[in-house]
């Protein structure tokens, strides 16, 4: 998906305020905003959000010598869920559909999105029961879900965002627990960028135990095709069954050949109108190979 003026300004204006907290006001944090400025104004025709994210982190390392560092929300976020992880799982599993009630708690959970919004904190959390409780997932997608995961071996999970990944796991232990015969393949990214998983993240909450971990080779906070490591690319297209979550995934796949299940909060207007739903609002959706 292609980079349009509402999140030129959004990814300008969230790692702008990020930055300006950690950075004493100087000369480098002056550079750092006009190179921003500058990257954000004149982008390549082809670009997606999440290439012009990877470029203001490199440009971050460039003028500070490190990339824009979120390791304290990471953390903060995982412990949160990890704390009542066990209690949502049992609420989860007793419900009438444990499958379609974990997606619900996935979709909500992809509010925790700091390229979108920079000030986030443990409200968040409640933000994201709450949101669980109202979500509704597409029932056409949910059935052709439930049908492909009787017949599958495999699936790829592409991960998104730290915090969330404790409601990804949950997903997983449920899909396991309903399908015994799936092998899950978790999908990390190749460095740290913004608050996006990596192998240490994912190690932080156990996923571990629950799937096969690999990380895509790259520092796109997304699965860019053209980037992404040659054992990522056979697991994507080798997998029965695939579950992208998140913007960055979607903004980078979707429409692009890939089969999968998009599992995602609308956090930006065009996307909204994209999918014709309510800002905000959480959506289950698929896309066919082209």
């Amino acid at each position: 998906m292609l980079l349009d003026e509402e999140c030129k300004s959004c990814l300008y204006n969230s790692q702008l305020k990020k930055v300006e907290r950690q950075q004493v006001g100087d000369e480098k944090l002056q550079l750092f905003k006009n190179g921003v400025r500058e990257l954000c104004e004149n982008p390549p025709k082809d670009y997606c959000s999440p290439l012009l994210m990877r470029d203001i982190n490199e440009y971050h390392r460039k003028i500070f010598g490190c990339g824009i560092d979120y390791s304290r929300e990471k953390s903060l976020f995982n412990n949160l869920l990890l704390k009542i992880e066990d209690a949502l799982y049992a609420k989860i599993t007793a419900s009438e559909d444990p499958l379609a009630e974990a997606v619900k708690f996935a979709m909500a959970a992809n509010y925790i999105d700091f390229a979108r919004l920079s000030d986030l904190d443990e409200k968040a959390v409640e933000y994201v029961i709450s949101s669980a409780e109202r979500a509704k997932p597409d029932k056409e997608a949910m059935l052709k879900f439930k049908n492909k995961l009787c017949t599958a071996k495999t699936l790829c999970y592409l991960h998104d965002n730290c915090g969330e990944i404790v409601l990804d796991k949950i997903l997983i232990k449920v899909i396991r627990r309903l399908y015994t015969q799936i092998k899950v393949v978790s999908v990390v990214r190749g460095s740290a960028i913004i608050n996006d998983v990596t192998e240490a993240d994912a190690s932080e909450v156990g996923l571990y135990a629950v799937s096969e971990v690999i990380n895509n080779g790259t520092g796109v906070p997304g699965t860019y095709l053209k980037e992404i490591s040659k054992q990522t690319q056979q697991v994507l297209y080798g997998s029965d069954v695939v579950i992208s979550k998140g913007l960055g995934n979607l903004e980078t796949l979707y429409d692009e050949g890939v089969e999968a299940f998009y599992v995602f909060t609308c956090k930006c207007e065009h996307i909204a109108k994209r999918f014709n739903a309510p800002l905000w609002d959480t959506v289950f959706t698929e896309n066919y190979r082209g």
